[in-house]
């Protein structure tokens, strides 16, 4: 059978939970897929983190703005959410 597409075009069209153990894995996984990829995850109720998003805060290697995204601006541009930025909320477009 022969694929469509190879498997790195289709893995760069799917998005991928932060929830890793380590920050080496989370900078891989992000030089792999990219930033934009990546959404924060949780395995509710099971608390493998105290604190949810620390991970992604003190993984070195990542600026602001990747940060922000993983942390829930690409989960609220998937969902159609108009995303706060900066403690401002951004108007939702009108259809």
């Amino acid at each position: 059978m022969q694929l469509k597409k190879q498997p790195p075009s289709t893995c760069a069209r799917m998005y991928y939970d932060t929830l890793v153990f380590t920050s080496e894995a989370l900078r891989h996984l992000a030089a792999e897929v990219g930033v934009s990829q990546l959404v924060i995850g949780t395995d509710h109720p099971i608390p493998w983190q105290d604190k949810a998003v620390d991970h992604i805060l003190n993984a070195p290697g990542f600026t602001d703005e990747e940060r922000r995204a993983m942390l829930g601006e690409t989960a609220a541009k998937l969902l159609g959410i108009a995303p706060y930025l900066r403690g401002v909320r951004q108007p939702v477009a009108s259809s």
